[in-house]
């Protein structure tokens, strides 16, 4: 029998835990926030380090540009129109798509072919 630790979860918890959290850095270390968000929001300008416009919102019916915002050193997005936020691309992915943590490293493992 494995011995519980104080955080109630057992080793190979940890183990599991601690696998997606190393891929999950394995995947951000490995596509660009720059290369992401160029691919999913192409209509967009972005341009420059931090952050840039990122187009039209895709959480809501947005009709104009300027709320929409995406970082390009992180990842980061929020939309100051209808609230949704998020701190990297693993997020983005999540919100539009629905999807917890773990679908939406496999879709970008998956679309970026970095299984």
């Amino acid at each position: 029998m494995k011995k519980e630790g104080t955080t109630g979860m057992n080793r190979s918890s940890c183990e599991y835990r601690m696998s997606w959290t190393l891929r999950a850095d394995f995947i951000k270390n490995s596509l660009s926030a720059l290369n992401f968000y160029h691919h999913e929001l192409p209509n967009a300008t972005l341009k420059k380090n931090g952050w840039n416009d990122g187009g039209l919102c895709p959480f809501h019916q947005d009709n104009s540009t300027g709320s929409f915002r995406v970082n390009l050193e992180t990842g980061g997005f929020t939309c100051f129109a209808c609230g949704t936020k998020g701190g990297d691309i693993v997020a983005f992915t999540m919100a539009r798509d629905g999807l917890n943590f773990i679908e939406a490293l496999n879709r970008i493992a998956d679309d970026w072919g970095l299984s």
